[in-house]
């Protein structure tokens, strides 16, 4: 019905005139769009709930729960800003065709116009939805990144880790290229954590975290404080697997074609000694606290 629409108004510029057939297929086609734009709209409703079920079962954070609600209602108010005029020349011929003589004349665009706004509506919704469907957080345990209970991916170990990103990052590519002229955002999350075992002051991972510390601040009480000292080891994880995460994503960037542009957002964070898992019973030296976590989002930019 759309070709079909615009095949009559190109048929139509030379004469200047609006026809019959005109009026017809441009009606029908405003009551298509006006009717899938109240789908989109019922859909983008129910986001900001999923969301927050999403936020609750420890799939996605709160940053990314506001994202995807944020844009959710912003498809809603455009779908709102563009009700009035949809229904307008789908019901009131008059409205309808001066509408029509005036993209004829060149005057205004509107057909084409909502006709792309609600096209970019509907697939930034879909770019919500597929990341709410995909949402999966990555635990990788500390045993298969680092030595002991240090923080550096050794060389043994970071052919391993490289075999672990390829496939994550490979659908970072696959899911951005659905997205035709699109501009997009690549939300990228390593959060790094450590257990409450104190860390011993005659170990040559306690010279590096002071030293990493001391960079920071002067404080000197900070070099005694067990949980500030597992906090900064748990920091340096999230760094040293965020510094590797990045270096594979811009490498998979060549691969992203057809986007209009694309922006990659790599957060990086030390949760120290809290738990990876509220639902998770953990003792003070428990092996599971000792991970590193990671999740990606495509989320319109």
């Amino acid at each position: 019905m759309i070709l079909e629409s615009l095949f009559v108004m190109i048929l139509c510029i030379s004469c200047g005139k609006v026809s019959k057939q005109m009026m017809i297929a441009n009606k029908q086609m405003f009551e298509n769009l006006y009717a899938k734009d109240q789908r989109v709209r019922e859909a983008a409703s129910k986001v900001d709930s999923v969301a927050k079920a999403k936020l609750e079962e420890g799939m996605i954070d709160d940053e990314i729960e506001k994202i995807f609600s944020m844009n959710a209602l912003i498809v809603q108010k455009n779908i709102a800003e563009r009700d009035s005029v949809m229904r307008r020349n789908a019901t009131d011929e008059k409205a309808l065709k001066e509408t029509l003589k005036n993209d004829l004349e060149g005057k205004s665009n509107v057909v084409a116009e909502l006709r792309a706004k609600a096209m970019d509506d509907s697939l930034t919704l879909l770019i919500i939805q597929e990341g709410m469907r995909n949402s999966t957080i990555y635990k990788i345990p500390n045993e298969i990144v680092f030595t002991g209970g240090g923080y550096r991916i050794t060389d043994k170990n970071l052919p391993k880790m490289e075999q672990f990103f390829e496939p994550i990052l490979d659908s970072i590519v696959v899911s951005a290229n659905k997205y035709i002229n699109k501009k997009l955002r690549v939300k990228i999350v390593v959060y790094g954590y450590a257990d409450a075992d104190p860390i011993g002051t005659k170990t040559k991972l306690y010279d590096e975290i002071a030293r990493s510390l001391y960079h920071e601040t002067v404080d000197s009480s900070l070099l005694t404080n067990s949980s500030r000292l597992n906090q900064e080891l748990s920091r340096l994880r999230a760094e040293e697997v965020g510094g590797l995460v990045n270096t594979m994503t811009f490498d998979k960037l060549n691969y992203i074609t057809g986007v209009k542009s694309i922006f990659v957002d790599l957060q990086k964070e030390g949760k120290g000694e809290e738990l990876p898992d509220n639902r998770i019973q953990y003792n003070v030296t428990d092996a599971r606290r000792r991970i590193v976590k990671f999740y990606w989002k495509i989320l319109p930019q």
